[in-house]
């Protein structure tokens, strides 16, 4: 354990807290930890110019390090050098914390579909391949998401209503809520062309009907992980508020999940602790849908939605959560818990598998 003087100021480091918790629990678990991105390794040498948080004299240095024992790869680029490194650390037989690094989201609904504890649970998804299809989508359902297959923290998502006798409203997030409404689905259709640039890598999905707050939507996002003994932990629930008529609830206010449903919703806590068992199953049942169609998984982040009749919704799983609804919800022990949790894992992967 550390004492005061060893640990950062939240505070202070506020936009890069990532790496303050992570350094925490490195400091806590006596597990070592360096940073590193692709144009740091040699695999001629078989070392890494890692960063790492020098201790004693409380600062960021680097220095040269042997490739990792295992990787958590908090890496988002997809790019063809990047995956090539990736498949050169698994042939050099370093395991990685994920399985995966990202998810297709197509590819991810159609093994959920394969699966009877989750089919229940997914609104109604297409593949896009013309523009009829997604017009008789949106006189089916009124109301669609159109959503690139690989977009992540609500990039590329975008909504769409049909409104009888006016037209289409569209909206979508790029640095703050676009809001739009043409006569003519053609006019609509040059609105939101960016995201048919390849129809191989766009869904459309019914619009779940989720719990409002006003003329705010309400969705959820559980980070599950694994533990040092291996073991499946539901770290948090956190309810996520959007803002007015935001078609995500990325950037939005969070609340534990028990907070939101007595606070907010006004429920008991017996009927709150009953809807958490049925949401806790759900998740367990999605966790081990991926797991078996992807391999093991140190942590996921998972998102979905309720209706007002308490039906749950499949929304998208994370492959790296940034963990931003947890830190907004939970008290320090819990976030400390998330990041300590994912180095624990490590160690038990490196001495067991």
């Amino acid at each position: 354990m550390t004492n005061d003087s060893d640990r950062f100021d939240r505070n202070k480091f506020n936009s890069k807290f990532r790496f303050v918790e992570l350094n925490q629990a490195s400091h806590q678990t006596g597990i070592p930890l360096y940073y590193f991105s692709d144009n740091d390794i040699n695999f001629k040498n078989l070392t890494v110019r890692g960063t790492y948080y020098n201790k004693l004299k409380m600062t960021w240095e680097r220095k040269t390090f042997p490739l990792p024992d295992v990787l958590y790869d908090r890496c988002g680029s997809v790019r063809w050098h990047t995956q090539e490194i990736r498949k050169l650390f698994s042939k050099l037989g370093i395991p990685s914390i994920n399985a995966q690094n990202y998810f297709d989201k197509w590819d991810i609904h159609l093994n959920l579909l394969e699966m009877e504890e989750t089919r229940a649970h997914l609104p109604m998804t297409i593949r896009y391949c013309c523009q009829d299809d997604l017009k008789a989508f949106i006189m089916m359902y009124g109301k669609v998401y159109i959503k690139s297959v690989n977009g992540r923290r609500g990039k590329k998502v975008m909504r769409v209503t049909r409104i009888p006798n006016r037209g289409y409203q569209y909206s979508y997030y790029v640095n703050g809520l676009v809001v739009g409404t043409v006569r003519r689905f053609q006019d609509f259709i040059k609105t939101a062309r960016p995201f048919f640039h390849d129809n191989d890598h766009v869904i459309i999905q019914q619009a779940i009907p989720l719990m409002q707050i006003g003329d705010r939507s309400v969705d959820f996002r559980a980070e599950v992980q694994r533990n040092g003994q291996g073991e499946l932990e539901i770290v948090g629930i956190c309810a996520r508020i959007g803002h007015p008529n935001s078609p995500i609830t990325t950037h939005s206010e969070a609340y534990r999940f028990e907070e939101f449903f007595q606070d907010h919703l006004n429920y008991s806590e017996e009927k709150t602790v009953r809807l958490r068992k049925k949401v806790e199953d759900f998740l367990l049942n999605v966790y081990d849908c991926m797991e078996k169609n992807y391999g093991p998984f140190g942590e996921i982040g998972i998102d979905f939605g309720l209706d007002e009749h308490e039906k749950i919704w499949f929304i998208e799983c994370n492959a790296k959560s940034a963990k931003v609804s947890l830190k907004k919800a939970y008290d320090d022990k819990t976030l400390q818990r998330a990041f300590i949790n994912p180095l624990e894992y490590a160690r038990y992967i490196y001495n067991y598998e």
